[in-house]
């Protein structure tokens, strides 16, 4: 594209030194990467598209050269789809690039407050840019303050879940649904989020699933069993255990559990079967073919159990029958 002298002095009254050029080699393949793990889409390559009307974003973004960003400059700047604000706010999220380069700069900041951008699109951007970054907890602080309305919150959530950790990312993207009450209306949002409390509380975990649409729920419910016998399987197969369960809930677990390889399957069904009274259900699990030849800890199995289990509801029954 070339520029002439009138788009030239608007990229010149934006980016008046070049030698802050800040995509180096490094830097470039950095955002390139962030983009690969981003399913191919920046945040910001996806407001260009969605917002703009920019189609070829990745030509664009991240400039090659001192032209290239001239070019991506003009190109915003000229788009008619685009008010003041928002072409404003494009523009902020390249001085950032800016200021990550030279930390001692605040060329974002001095911007926003020449140009007026409203304090709650800046930091919009500031959580869209941190996202871009992988600097997540910074995202969510922009994102989650009362008068930001995120952009494209299903993206969002997915990305926490999938690159901030197994233990931050599922942290991160509970607070951001609760504190931005984004509504979550697609299945794979809806099993992003439920992901995301099942590793932060099992019993918030399985009082969401009651909340989705029916066709989910069984799907939902099942693999927070799974997520039970398997993570933290000691303290997590126990707060399983002690959920109200509804007696189609009941019934759904049982039945998964019968069906189950996972090792804790059948002793949380026994045990399940204790916590509720259900003794004589409790003794023929226990007795089953699959736990007789079971290794002895402590001096105890499965086996053990049953007989002495029998043995406590053997009197009982006679006593009963006595009365």
């Amino acid at each position: 594209m070339d520029l002439d002298r009138s788009s030239l002095a608007i990229y010149r009254s934006i980016f008046p030194d070049d030698r802050k050029f800040p995509y180096t080699r490094d830097r470039t393949g950095q955002i390139m990467r962030h983009r690969s793990s981003l399913d191919g889409c920046l945040f910001f390559d996806y407001v260009l598209r969605e917002i703009a009307r920019i189609e070829d974003v990745d030509r664009l973004y991240p400039p090659k050269n001192v032209v290239a960003l001239r070019t991506l400059v003009t190109v915003i700047m000229e788009k008619e789809e685009l008010d003041k604000l928002k072409r404003d706010s494009f523009i902020y999220y390249l001085k950032k690039d800016f200021d990550h380069a030279h930390p001692d700069n605040d060329d974002a900041g001095s911007y926003a407050q020449k140009a007026l951008v409203q304090p709650n699109f800046c930091s919009l951007m500031d959580g869209l840019w941190a996202l871009d970054n992988f600097r997540f907890e910074e995202a969510i602080m922009r994102l989650a303050e009362p008068a930001v309305t995120p952009i494209n919150p299903h993206k969002i959530l997915s990305a926490l879940i999938r690159h901030a950790g197994p233990t931050l990312g599922p942290r991160l993207a509970t607070t951001f649904v609760q504190a931005t009450q984004t509504k979550l209306n697609t299945d794979d949002s809806i099993r992003d989020y439920f992901t995301a409390l099942s590793a932060t509380s099992i019993e918030s975990a399985f009082l969401y699933q009651r909340t989705v649409p029916e066709s989910l729920q069984h799907e939902l419910f099942t693999s927070l069993i799974d997520h039970c016998l398997t993570v933290r399987k000691e303290a997590n197969s126990l707060k399983l255990i002690g959920l109200p369960f509804t007696p189609r809930e009941q019934q759904m677990f049982e039945d998964h559990i019968r069906h189950s390889n996972l090792p804790a399957a059948q002793d949380t069904l026994i045990i399940k079967h204790l916590h509720q009274g259900q003794l004589d259900d409790a003794l023929a699990a226990a007795k089953s073919a699959r736990y007789q030849n079971e290794p002895e800890l402590g001096g105890l199995n499965w086996a053990n159990l049953a007989r002495g289990l029998s043995l406590g509801i053997g009197p009982r029954v006679t006593n009963e029958e006595t009365v």
